[in-house]
């Protein structure tokens, strides 16, 4: 392999093997012959990511600069000024290609140009979706073609990337030298083989794209074993996973063991019993509970049969007038709070019976619920139900 001349400038390969190029003429014809053949099995493979990151970074900076020069011109039309502004950016780019530049030199060349174009002005809410809104236009080839884009891209990479990072500069002495290079070219273009993905890369960020590629199946890190996209795999671990953690229906009532989407059924059919048990326990605290707030009625309602006789007697008194007017009129005062709290309190309890009540028919029917399923597995199960 031998190095290649000035691989990072803007002449072609032809004018790289030029014998003007290198600064002397060859002393042969030989030598012109070897010089021709280097250059015409010269690698071209560069790295795609990179050709094509800058060739949004153009697509980008032209379009803002459309927004910036159109901003104040109601009637303008920003795409109209796409063309005329990628020229001059283009054009600027080359310009700025120095002996020792790198591809870092390309990104700040590129935004110094685009400040520029900017000036004083500053983009509202609005500008900013104009600007979105044509760097989509744009991106679909409406504006700016597609392969022009590809193409200046590809040639600022040369250009910029005097030390060889993005591209390979390996020239050959036979095409089958250049041949047996490219299968192995760290440049290389390669397809991505994530099914769906037609994205194509160069074989030193495959790793990369791999990495990030939305097509990319990946196990379900929850273990249930299916293979997911990449883009799928959140919902999927939501929704559709049958490892994904789930709650025992009886957990409320005690139950403690964990389960998941896929094993919560099994699980409530193999505790059946023990559910039941958790049930018969509930069923039993609400009884309990039922008893204790009839009771607390009761007892409400015989306080309420004392009380009214005296409100009522004290009512009187206040009537019939007299020197305790003002403190019968204070006493009745309290004993009507006082009868106005119980009667609160009468509420309060009865919807607690109705709540008890409606949690008892539940509890039963749960009962019920858990007994059939106990039977039922009882008869699917031999050795249980004594059968051989």
């Amino acid at each position: 392999a031998v190095k290649a001349p000035a691989a990072g400038s803007m002449m072609t390969e032809i004018e790289l093997n030029s014998p003007g190029v290198r600064g002397e003429e060859p002393g042969t014809d030989e030598e012109k012959v070897q010089i021709v053949d280097r250059g015409a099995c010269r690698c071209s493979n560069m790295c795609w990511s990179t050709r094509d990151g800058i060739g949004k970074a153009l697509v980008d900076a032209a379009c803002k600069a459309a927004v910036y020069q159109t901003g104040m011109k109601p009637f303008a039309n920003p795409k109209a000024q796409v063309g005329p502004l990628s020229a001059e950016l283009v054009e600027k780019l080359e310009q700025g290609v120095k002996p020792d530049t790198i591809l870092s030199n390309l990104s700040a060349n590129i935004n110094e140009w685009t400040a520029g174009k900017r000036g004083m002005f500053t983009l509202n809410f609005w500008q900013e979706d104009s600007i979105a809104s044509l760097q989509a236009d744009v991106a679909r080839g409406d504006g700016w073609a597609a392969a022009d884009v590809s193409r200046a891209a590809r040639n600022l990479l040369l250009a910029y990337d005097k030390r060889g990072l993005a591209h390979c500069e390996e020239a050959f002495a036979s095409p089958e030298e250049l041949l047996a290079h490219k299968e192995g070219c760290a440049f290389r273009p390669v397809e991505c083989q994530n099914v769906g993905c037609v994205q194509v890369v160069g074989a030193n960020s495959a790793g990369a794209h791999d990495a990030a590629c939305p097509h990319k199946l990946l196990k379900c890190p929850q273990g249930c074993g299916a293979d997911v996209k990449r883009t799928a795999l959140r919902e999927h671990m939501a929704t559709e996973c049958d490892m994904k953690p789930a709650v025992c229906p009886y957990k409320e009532l005690g139950c403690e063991r964990e389960v998941t989407a896929g094993t919560v059924d099994a699980h409530c059919e193999e505790c059946a019993g023990t559910h039941l048990k958790l049930v018969v326990d509930w069923v039993g605290r609400l009884s309990t509970e039922a008893v204790a707030t009839e009771a607390r009625v009761r007892d409400i309602k015989l306080l309420l049969q004392g009380v009214v006789p005296k409100v009522e007697e004290t009512a009187a008194e206040v009537v019939a007038g007299g020197e305790a007017r003002g403190r019968l009129a204070g006493e009745v005062k309290e004993l009507r709070a006082s009868l106005n709290g119980m009667a609160k309190a009468v509420t309060a309890l009865e919807g607690e019976m109705k709540t008890q009540k409606s949690d008892m028919k539940l509890a039963i029917k749960t009962m019920d619920r858990l007994a059939r399923a106990q039977e039922d597995m009882v008869k699917r199960v031999p050795m249980l139900s004594g059968k051989s």
